[in-house]
């Protein structure tokens, strides 16, 4: 069964604004340690520093780090060496350098401790107002650069760049780093760290848990931890008992982790209710179809794939054109023996996906279902003559609108080098379509396949598709 993947919601991006300035080299918190001590060298360095930030000098950094591990080299003890050489490293952006700097001028001297805070957050909030500019433009590889090197200078201290970090890494795939920043981002929105910061920010923070916390869990469970998504969704609806795609999820979540009798509760009441998307009562047959495939009992599974069955024909009469909706409503239908049902449901998916070999195979089952047999045989023998198939089909929708989609064409009998063209049709949730997209193939060797893609560049949602052949 296809099911259809949505994107994560996006975080605003905000700019900040520093609201002080470090000082420049004394220290500003007691005595502790070794104090630290001017000398040609460090005052050179602060000139060097002074210059690069104030002129935009940018070369200056270069020099003053020369200057500071000169100083350094002098004299090892010397805090503030060390301290001027990582404010250098910060702006020739060698964060990692500077990370190291600052911890062993903190361990010289302690009492840097608030000038190396300060250093550290402007530092990230530059990076972080930087990284909005290719976030913006869809460069998320170098967004990601610029949140991990905030992160690496400040760590697990603010949640904003944690939270675009795990937008970020969604949008790139990387689900797991996606997790681990969520996760980050709610240890410090859960953490001590709330009672640190002024009424306004912990506000702010307060307001994001949820939707981080909604987001993570859809990642858990795509990463197949289900217990932890469970949790999650779990804790999330706790402030919205009555999110029914939350509820959704939840079930589905519970349904995957082997608790099929707590999902099926959620789904009935959902199903009883009023007020569900086109979405959720997708991703309600998605729950319920998985659901039933997991009972050995068959009477009671058939039970449930009527259910199944029942959701997918909510969004089947309203987006009668959605591809993947027809297809998991026959299969639904095929799983609880509905035959009658099946056949105008199995005919309407040939009219979508006419050179899909199952769309054949589903009406063929649903003739033999109700004694049509000569019927049954010919639709199989067309199967079977089809010059050429498409198969494994997967809608990807994109968050911020538009949606792609890849498949494989493979050759039966055309000649080799013949061109195909396929217009892929997009539609909303609403049933109308949003767009076309017209694709070639060129048919490789009989018997060969060839992957191909579709992509639609739009504003608007896409939820479903389907295929109409143009030549040959």
């Amino acid at each position: 069964m296809n099911k259809s993947r949505f994107g994560l919601p996006l975080v605003t991006a905000t700019v900040f604004v520093l609201s002080g300035c470090a000082s420049g080299g004394g220290g500003g918190g007691g005595e502790e340690g070794n104090p630290p001590r001017e000398n040609d060298h460090t005052r050179t360095a602060e000139l060097y520093l002074t210059q690069a930030q104030t002129l935009g000098a940018a070369e200056r950094y270069q020099d003053a780090l020369a200057a500071a591990f000169n100083s350094i080299m002098d004299d090892s003890t010397n805090a503030l060496g060390y301290f001027q050489a990582a404010r250098a490293q910060l702006g020739l952006g060698d964060y990692v350098a500077a990370d190291t700097l600052f911890g062993a001028a903190l361990e010289l001297y302690p009492g840097y401790d608030q000038d190396v805070r300060v250093q550290r957050e402007s530092t990230w909030i530059e990076l972080f107002n930087q990284a909005i500019i290719p976030l913006d433009a869809g460069d998320s590889e170098e967004g990601a650069r610029l949140l991990e090197a905030a992160e690496m200078i400040f760590p697990a201290r603010r949640p904003e760049a944690l939270i675009n970090l795990g937008v970020t890494y969604t949008n790139l795939g990387r689900t797991q780093d996606a997790v681990d920043a969520y996760g980050n981002a709610l240890e410090i929105i859960r953490g001590p760290r709330m009672a640190e910061v002024d009424s306004t920010t912990a506000a702010d923070w307060a307001s994001r848990e949820l939707s981080v916390t909604f987001n993570r869990a859809q990642l858990l469970s795509e990463a197949e931890r289900y217990d932890e998504a469970a949790t999650e969704y779990e804790r999330y609806l706790e402030s919205y008992p009555g999110d029914v795609g939350a509820l959704s999820s939840l079930a589905t979540t519970l349904a995957q982790s082997g608790m099929a009798d707590s999902a099926q509760a959620i789904y009935d009441n959902l199903l009883a209710g009023t007020g569900l998307g086109m979405r959720e009562y997708f991703n309600i047959g998605v729950g319920l179809y998985g659901a039933a495939s997991d009972m050995e009992e068959p009477e009671e599974a058939k039970t449930i794939f009527e259910r199944a069955a029942e959701a997918f024909r909510q969004v089947a009469e309203v987006a009668p054109e959605n591809r993947d909706a027809l297809f998991n409503l026959a299969q639904s239908l095929v799983d609880a023996e509905n035959w009658e049902e099946l056949i105008p449901v199995a005919r309407a998916l040939l009219e979508l996906d006419g050179q899909n070999p199952d769309s054949y195979t589903i009406l063929a089952q649903g003739l033999v279902g109700t004694d049509q047999t000569q019927e049954a045989v010919q639709v199989l023998e067309a199967r079977e003559a089809l010059a050429f198939r498409l198969e494994g089909s997967t809608l990807q929708p994109q968050a911020r609108g538009g949606a792609s989609l890849v498949g494989t064409f493979v050759n039966n009998t055309l000649d080799a080098g013949t061109t195909v063209t396929i217009r892929v049709h997009f539609n909303g949730e609403d049933g109308a379509e949003v767009g076309a997209s017209d694709i070639r193939v060129t048919a490789p060797e009989q018997g060969g396949a060839e992957p191909f893609r579709a992509t639609l560049d739009s504003d608007e949602s896409v939820m479903g598709y389907y295929f109409e052949v143009l030549s040959p």
